[in-house]
C-alpha cells in the first residue's frame, strides 16, 4: 500500500475546515494553539485585529458575546496552496452590543468573503471582508412605528 502524499493545498484545505467546524462551530478553543500562528493575525467582521492563538479566542468570545448562538457557514472554497479564499455566512441571535448597537433580539446574516494565508501548517493571517452597514443596518435599524389612526 502507498502512503498518501498531502499536498500545500490539502494541509490548507483541512486547516480552514478545522478553523470553523471545530474552532468556531464546536466552540472547542482548545484547538486554536493548532490553528493559529503564534505571530498569526485575524482582521475579523467587527473592525478588530487580534493575533495569535490567544487573540483569536478573545476575538471569539467578543464576537460571541454578541451573538451567543453564531454559527458559521462555508459556502465556496477556494484553495491555491498556502492560499484560501472562502464565502462564509454567519447566522446568530443580537443578544450584546456590536458594533455601537445595542442587544435587540433579532436573529441575523452576514455574508463575507475570509480570505487566508497558511505557513508552517498554521494559519499566518485571516481577513474577513463583507459589507458592515449591512449588518449594522440588521442590528441597529428601528422597527417603522406605525401612525394611529
Amino acid at each position: 500500500m502507498h502512503a498518501v502524499r498531502r499536498t500545500v493545498a490539502d494541509t490548507t484545505r483541512r486547516l480552514v475546515s478545522r478553523f470553523y467546524n471545530q474552532f468556531w462551530n464546536g466552540r472547542n478553543y482548545d484547538v486554536a494553539e493548532r490553528l493559529m500562528a503564534p505571530r498569526g493575525v485575524l482582521r475579523g467582521t467587527l473592525g478588530a485585529t487580534s493575533q495569535g492563538p490567544e487573540g483569536l479566542v478573545t476575538y471569539a468570545r467578543r464576537l460571541l458575546d454578541a451573538f451567543p448562538d453564531v454559527e458559521m457557514h462555508v459556502g465556496d472554497l477556494i484553495v491555491e496552496r498556502d492560499r484560501a479564499a472562502a464565502h462564509i455566512w454567519w447566522t446568530g441571535t443580537h443578544r450584546g452590543e456590536a458594533l455601537g448597537c445595542a442587544a435587540t433580539g433579532r436573529r441575523v446574516r452576514y455574508d463575507c468573503v475570509a480570505l487566508f494565508r497558511v505557513a508552517h501548517g498554521r494559519i499566518a493571517e485571516v481577513e474577513v471582508h463583507g459589507d458592515r452597514s449591512s449588518l449594522q443596518d440588521q442590528l441597529c435599524a428601528r422597527r417603522p412605528r406605525i401612525a394611529s389612526a
